[in-house]
């Protein structure tokens, strides 16, 4: 017989379970094995900061990854002259609407040239890296919470932090590859995906974008935020797919004929 003030061993199950923690180690090694029951444990833990260090790691590989490419020769020429035409295409337009005399826009140009080599361009690259890292991330986190309160999701702020978090540590893989492939190949914009068998040449801009979008690292990460965002959320998983595959098709959309040709391969 219990007196009042023992616990039932069903009681001690429920504590525990209550306080069950599942490790940031075995869940950041459990987005690649088995991220279904990963991102459920993450979800019914009582430790809820799984985002912090993923995303470091995710700043120290975009970091490394940008050092590595502005340092070799071949990869850093492609991004510097593309700049450049940029640059004078931007002075040419300002010419012939009469806002700037050919001789300024010369000069100008000539003046910000200094930009585009030695410390000044790493610093740079580097900024934009970290800059363009940080607001994806929260971007995107704000965008998918949104969405799950739009459809009546059961996730908070921080689940989908911990979401982005996580499967971003797939992002970095693909990083780690793509930086490999370019400094192998000496060309921007390669990954694994028929973008390897492609010369930029050959076709045209809008089509190089997005044959170089087309990555499978990529497309799996796609399928591990697509699983997360149902486990969190608790929407159905085939319309988590859904969700996941529409928004990525919109955001290529705009990296092919929008504003953000820059993050083409992303």
């Amino acid at each position: 017989m219990e007196t009042p003030n023992q616990e039932s061993p069903q009681d001690n199950r429920d504590l525990n379970r209550d306080n069950y923690s599942i490790s940031l180690s075995d869940a950041m090694a459990g987005v690649f094995t088995e991220p279904s029951e990963t991102f459920s444990e993450v979800k019914s833990s009582a430790r809820k900061n799984y985002w912090l260090i993923p995303l470091l790691i995710l700043l120290l590989v975009s970091v490394i990854s940008t050092v590595l490419v502005l340092k070799d020769q071949e990869l850093s020429s492609e991004i510097s002259e593309k700049q450049r035409a940029k640059m004078k295409e931007q002075f040419d337009n300002l010419v012939k609407e009469g806002k700037m005399t050919r001789e300024e826009a010369d000069e100008q140009y000539e003046k910000n040239e200094k930009f585009f080599g030695g410390m000044i361009f790493m610093i740079f690259g580097l900024t934009g890296t970290l800059f363009s890292v940080l607001i994806f991330f929260f971007g995107k986190s704000l965008i998918y919470w949104i969405i799950n309160k739009i459809l009546k999701g059961n996730a908070n702020f921080i689940d989908v932090l911990n979401l982005a978090g996580l499967a971003g540590l797939i992002s970095c893989v693909q990083i780690v590859i793509n930086t490999s492939l370019a400094i192998l190949t000496g060309k921007l914009l390669m990954n694994i995906g028929p973008v390897m068998f492609i010369s930029r040449d050959s076709v045209s801009e809008p089509v190089y974008k997005l044959l170089a979008s087309v990555d499978l690292i990529n497309f799996w990460y796609l399928v591990v935020l697509s699983i997360g965002f149902s486990k969190f959320s608790g929407i159905n998983q085939t319309n988590s797919y859904i969700i996941i595959f529409l928004l990525w098709l919109v955001w290529l959309m705009m990296v092919v004929f929008g504003p953000f040709g820059m993050f083409a391969g992303g």
